[in-house]
């Protein structure tokens, strides 16, 4: 029989690859004469090496700039997918939170213009298509730095402060040359509008260090420039779900003339995963924490749902699980959290004591499938 494992990583813990070695380890050769190791990503961190892991590819190492301005050095990802010859950019890598300590200092200073230069290098080397992942990015900047470095737009902080905040004199430029030849995607695994209640600066601001005066300023300036952009375009950012993801760097994408795409759907095609699970006899899925937003493009939910079209039984593990937990009730055996008992947060974030755990789970649940058929 065939088991596959496509467990999303344990963000801060362990990785997609890492987790899915563990849940397979104790399984019996005899009874899986096949095991399968899929490392999967929803558009956040770790998506570039599931696609690696799958396409291969190069890695091109390229110096930019992080949040602060600071010069850092990080790699992205050149790979072909469907004969063509790609990109593939992980925000975070550049952007992240690792960068800095969110507080309002560094909120007011935080830039994406870093990730702008990354993307102006992958232009250099003759793709046919860039993707960006929006997940995990320390910046809430209306995506003005992204443009900025990619001369779409100008002002006078450019590439030092948060230009949504510290900026006054910011226009908009016209660049219909830059993505002639290739296409522009964002992954992203969130809906979230420009502006609003469920806006980049009222959702993603308090996470990255914005008090509530910081966050009025930010929505008012966000919405001067949703205005700006609907008078100048006919466009309407509110109208394009996910422009608000990674603090508007959804909205940066647009701009340049891109898409934004779904994180799971997305990946999922690109490593063929539909092909790998329709042939198994078991899957096992999860990430960090299972709950009632799970079902909200999440990992585990889009695999569950693959499952099902083909009738495959799912198994989902988690680090934390919520007593509701919407459609994953319906679509798995069952979704079990691997902590053995009480446990610190500094506990539950031990690589090795989740790995032990995960291998443990695995085991004792495929044996009770088995002696139950």
């Amino acid at each position: 029989m065939k088991v596959v494992s496509v467990i999303d990583s344990f963000k801060g813990c362990a990785s997609s690859e890492e987790l899915n070695e563990a849940a397979l380890l104790d399984l019996s050769s005899v009874t899986w004469q096949e095991k399968v190791n899929i490392p999967i990503a929803d558009g956040g961190e770790g998506t570039m090496e599931a696609i690696y892991a799958t396409n291969g590819g190069k890695w091109v190492l390229t110096t930019s700039k992080d949040p602060l301005g600071n010069d850092i050095e990080g790699s992205y990802l050149i790979t072909s997918l469907k004969n063509k010859k790609v990109a593939v950019i992980e925000s975070a890598v550049f952007i992240g939170l690792q960068h800095l300590d969110p507080s309002e200092e560094s909120i007011r200073k935080a830039t994406s213009y870093g990730l702008g230069l990354v993307v102006k290098d992958a232009l250099q080397r003759e793709v046919g298509e860039i993707y960006v992942t929006l997940g995990g990015s320390a910046t809430s900047d209306g995506g003005l730095g992204m443009l900025a470095a990619l001369d779409r737009v100008s002002y006078s902080t450019k590439g030092k402060e948060n230009p949504l905040l510290t900026s006054t004199d910011i226009g908009f430029n016209s660049n219909e040359q830059l993505f002639k030849q290739t296409k522009l995607f964002a992954i992203a695994d969130v809906t979230n509008p420009y502006t609003g209640e469920n806006g980049f600066s009222k959702v993603f601001g308090p996470q990255k260090g914005a008090s509530t005066a910081i966050v009025k300023e930010m929505e008012t300036k966000a919405k001067e420039l949703l205005e700006k952009v609907e008078k100048q375009y006919g466009t309407n950012l509110n109208d394009i779900k996910g422009t608000g993801a990674a603090g508007g760097l959804g909205a940066a994408v647009v701009l340049l003339g891109g898409t934004i795409i779904e994180g799971f759907p997305t990946i999922a095609e690109m490593i063929g995963l539909e092909e790998t699970i329709k042939e198994a006899d078991l899957i096992f899925t999860g990430e960090g924490k299972i709950d009632a937003q799970t079902e909200n493009g999440k990992v585990p939910y889009g695999v569950a749902t693959l499952a099902q079209k083909y009738h495959v039984p799912v198994i989902a593990l988690c680090g934390s699980r919520s007593q509701e937990i919407g459609e994953m009730s319906r679509l798995t055996l069952g979704t079990f959290c691997i902590q053995l008992g009480p446990v610190s947060w500094q506990e539950a974030l031990d690589k090795q004591r989740t790995l032990k755990n995960i291998r443990l789970l695995a085991y004792e649940l495929s044996q009770v499938l088995l002696k139950g058929t």
